[in-house]
This record gives C-alpha cells, sequence and structure tokens, in this order.
C-alpha cells in the first residue's frame, strides 16, 4: 500500500476525534456560560438561589473528566500516526535499497554479456567490486591452464608490480579454490580470508573452469564489512565474470567465418 492510499484514512480518523473533541468543548462552553450567566443573576438577586447547582457542578465535572479522557485517546492517536509514519519510511528506504541492489545486479549482469573483450570485463568487475561493493584494493588474476598458476592482470588501490604470481596447488592461498564444482555462493565460506589480511578470494569460474581469481585485499575507508547485498553481487562476479573471460578468450582466437544454413543446422541437430 502506498502512502498516498493510507494517509486519507489515517486523515480521517483524526478529523473525527477533532470533531468530536470540539464538539464535546462546544458543549462544555455553552453550559459553563448558561451556569455563569445563572450564578450572576443569583448574585444580582436577580434570581432565587436553586439546590440544583451541585448537580450542574458534577455534570460539568463528568463533562471536563470525559474531555480529558478524549485528549488522552488523541494523543495516542498522534502518536500511533507517527508511529505508522515512521514504519512507513523505514520500509520505503528498505524498498528504495532493494531496488538499488536489483538494478546494480541488472546493470552488472548486463555489462558482463555485452563484454567484447578481457578488459570489458575487468573494467566491469572493477566497477562492481569499487563502487558498489565498496572495496578499495583488490587484485584480478589469470589463470595460465598449462603451468597451474595464476598471474596478476589488474590491480586497483594499489600497485601491480608489488603482486607476484600465485601456484594453484600447494600450499598457495589459491589452494582451497582450484577445480571448483562451480561459482562461489552466497553462503559459501570466504576462501584465503585473514592470509595477509586477504578479505577473501573470489574464483572467476565458466562452468567448473577456473579462469581468474579475484583477490579482495579491503575495504574503503567508510566501510568495514560485507552486507548481505555484498554477497549476492560477489556471487555474479563469480559466475558471469568468469563467463565474460572464456567468451572474450575464445571470441579472440575463434576464426571469424560466415554462418551457413548447413553448419547450423547440423549444430542444432546435433
Amino acid at each position: 500500500m502506498s502512502g498516498d492510499d493510507a494517509s486519507p484514512s489515517l486523515r480521517e480518523q483524526t478529523q473525527r476525534f477533532l470533531s468530536e473533541f470540539f464538539a464535546k468543548g462546544e458543549e462544555l462552553v455553552r453550559d459553563l456560560i448558561l451556569e455563569n450567566e445563572r450564578l450572576r443573576q443569583e448574585v444580582a438577586g436577580e434570581v432565587a438561589p436553586t439546590p440544583t447547582t451541585p448537580v450542574v457542578l458534577q455534570r460539568l465535572v463528568r463533562q471536563v473528566e470525559e474531555l480529558e479522557r478524549e485528549c488522552g485517546e488523541i494523543r495516542k492517536l498522534a502518536g500511533s500516526m507517527q508511529q505508522q509514519s515512521g514504519d512507513y519510511h523505514t520500509r520505503l528506504d528498505d524498498l528504495e535499497r532493494e531496488h538499488y541492489h536489483l538494478a546494480a545486479m541488472y546493470v552488472a549482469g548486463n555489462q558482463f554479456h555485452t563484454a567484447a573483450t578481457i578488459d570489458d570485463v575487468l573494467r566491469t568487475i572493477t566497477e562492481i567490486l569499487l563502487n558498489f561493493v565498496g572495496v578499495g584494493r583488490f587484485t584480478v588474476y589469470g589463470v595460465d591452464e598449462e603451468q597451474q598458476l595464476a598471474f596478476p592482470v589488474m590491480r586497483e588501490g594499489g600497485d601491480l608490480s608489488e603482486c607476484t604470481e600465485l601456484p594453484l596447488s600447494g600450499e598457495s592461498p589459491l589452494g582451497e579454490i582450484v577445480a571448483p564444482t562451480g561459482p562461489w555462493r552466497v553462503g559459501s565460506p570466504l576462501a584465503g580470508a585473514g592470509a595477509d589480511g586477504t578479505l577473501m578470494h573470489l574464483p572467476l569460474v565458466s562452468g567448473t573452469r577456473l579462469v581468474g581469481v579475484a583477490r579482495i585485499e579491503s575495504f574503503l575507508p567508510q566501510k568495514s564489512e560485507f552486507v548481505d547485498t555484498d554477497y549476492s553481487l560477489l556471487e555474479l562476479v563469480s559466475e558471469h565474470a568468469g563467463i565474460g573471460i572464456e567468451t572474450a578468450w575464445i571470441r579472440a582466437h575463434a576464426r571469424e567465418v560466415p554462418m551457413q544454413r548447413g553448419a547450423v543446422e547440423s549444430l542444432v541437430r546435433g
């Protein structure tokens, strides 16, 4: 329900209470004026004193008590309205954050799918980790499948020359992410976390093929830890960056040939 849908009912409820409150107040004022006029006449000797005065005063006291109760209800209503307004704004903020996160996921996925080169993929990884996740320093490694090592290809927040090759076997920090069953998933352990202050080693995977690794080293100054929405973005990078790198690699080494009906049909039937 939107704020516009909820507001009229709140306004109507408030107006109803205020109308009843002022109606009772008007009745009380009218009785007080009449009683004051009667007392003035008694003092002036225009009318004889009446024994009903205490009864009238008791009725007026009851009306005052009723008005005080109504005031209490109005204060409660005002507090409830403020609480509902706060809940509405909290929910609105949550929806805005959720929409922002979904937009980030959509943009990130689309960027990976449209990447034509490995450089395009690396640029997209940088944009996501830096601008959406809030990582201030990270290094992206490519994988040499023949030599079974990872080599640095891009670094954010530091000098690339400071990074060295990392073997994919033995006691290397990357040993635990070699030959993964698939991309990193939300809820999985943060591989390599804690080693030399590293936050995690994120595998970049296409299917079950490891094609790269993103070593996430530190956050931006204004951030101290991963939040829930970060993990789904890391999962997206792990899978879609890996596919993007492999696709760009194949595209760069495939010989361009015109599409032919027979070849397409054989691929479809195959």
